[in-house]
């Protein structure tokens, strides 16, 4: 296996991809992807440092499984939370106290490091749409380069996109707005990873950092499959529509690939070091790794990337549950994945919405899991089997 160094990946990250700079620009190269791999566009509220360390975790998945073509990362930006907020006449929900971080160029710099990669990103618009037709053209430049990138990566693409989103739905809103013609066409569907189903009194976290963006997507007609996050209001619920579910600690990540556990550590640490390559092949303080090890790990995001690599949860005859490819399914396997139910959007003016379940053919889903105890029961085994299989490629020091 090909082996490289900073000096390398720098070369290739910089002089080997026309007028990329730090966050990447509208000058992106053509590519060309395998025909039998997933071309996907990531939207992810991932900052440095994290505000939700699972958005960390979350990263390192399509750049570790076979089956994903990573065109680029698109960074949701929202301005309240680059530092402190502490919000009035919310009840808390909404306040991060440990604010102070910017968009997450470092841990895609170094995942593209970890991989040898040069996958692209840049930051979309930071402050949430005046309205739901807004363009935000008036942002500028600089905070527009992530819908450039967007567009650009439509352009380019010979196969429909996979298009994730991990935060607001305002980057998918803004291009709605800017090239509807070009989504339509070149996005096979839109994962949103958002919104509470069944509605509650206060709004999912995601949409309220946008919902003019969340209705405005919603309302559309393109393929959208959404994963609620929330069940009445309720981020923490185990309820049949969301995707929540709760790992008790991160004890597994002792077994993990040496360079993803560093990865790991500098941003769980809030590490301030501006080495954030050096730092990967240090070892890092054993406080810093059992502080990670034990901490509880929520998650939302897993049911998203199964339904995007079409890989199935599953309960084998021996009563074990694990993550593998329909290939490998067994007569004897019984399925726990959830599944897609065909719906209409009812929007509120709020950003909560409700649902009418149809059988018309429909290019709007929700998930659905009938049993979420069993869901997160086998998740908690599943998943740590299939972080401990990810593999970096070899750095030389």
């Amino acid at each position: 296996m090909k082996r490289f160094t900073r000096r390398n990946f720098f070369r290739i990250a910089t002089l080997g991809v026309p007028s990329l700079g730090l966050w990447g620009n509208s000058q992106i190269p053509p590519f060309t992807m395998s025909s039998n791999r997933i071309p996907v566009i990531d939207i992810t509220d991932l900052y440095h440092p994290p505000q939700d360390f699972g958005d960390t975790v979350d990263l390192i998945l399509p750049y570790a499984v076979p089956e994903i073509d990573l065109l680029g990362v698109l960074f949701d930006v929202s301005q309240r939370y680059r530092k402190k907020y502490i919000g009035e006449g919310e009840q808390g929900w909404y306040n991060d106290p440990t604010g102070g971080r910017e968009p997450g160029v470092i841990p895609v710099w170094q995942l593209n490091y970890l991989f040898d990669r040069a996958v692209p990103c840049a930051p979309c618009p930071f402050v949430p749409m005046a309205r739901k037709t807004d363009p935000q053209t008036n942002r500028g430049v600089f905070e527009n380069q992530g819908i450039q990138l967007f567009k650009i990566l439509l352009e380019q693409s010979t196969q429909p996109v996979e298009v994730v989103s991990f935060g607001s739905a305002r980057a998918i809103a803004v291009a709605m707005n800017q090239f509807p013609d070009l989504l339509r066409k070149k996005v096979k569907r839109i994962h949103l990873c958002a919104g509470s189903y069944p509605p509650g009194q206060m709004l999912e976290w995601n949409v309220k950092l946008d919902p003019e963006a969340f209705i405005r997507v919603i309302s559309d007609d393109v393929p959208i499959y959404i994963y609620p996050c929330a069940s009445e209001g309720n981020a923490f619920a185990m309820g049949n529509y969301n995707t929540f579910w709760l790992m008790p600690n991160l004890e597994f990540m002792k077994e993990m690939d040496p360079l993803l556990l560093r990865f790991l550590v500098y941003a769980h640490s809030r590490s301030n070091r501006i080495d954030f390559l050096q730092v990967l092949e240090e070892e890092p303080l054993e406080a810093d790794k059992n502080a990670l090890f034990q901490r509880a790990h929520n998650v939302w995001e897993t049911d998203v990337w199964l339904e995007v690599t079409k890989r199935i949860l599953v309960q084998r005859a021996d009563g074990s549950y694990q993550i593998i490819l329909p290939t490998e399914r067994k007569a004897s396997d019984r399925l726990v994945s959830g599944n897609f139910i065909p719906i209409k959007f009812k929007p509120f003016p709020d950003g909560n919405f409700e649902i009418d379940q149809t059988s018309d053919d429909t290019p709007h889903r929700i998930f659905y899991r009938p049993n979420p105890e069993e869901h997160q029961q086998a998740l908690r085994q599943a998943l740590p089997q299939l972080y401990k299989s990810f593999r970096t490629r070899p750095v030389s020091i």
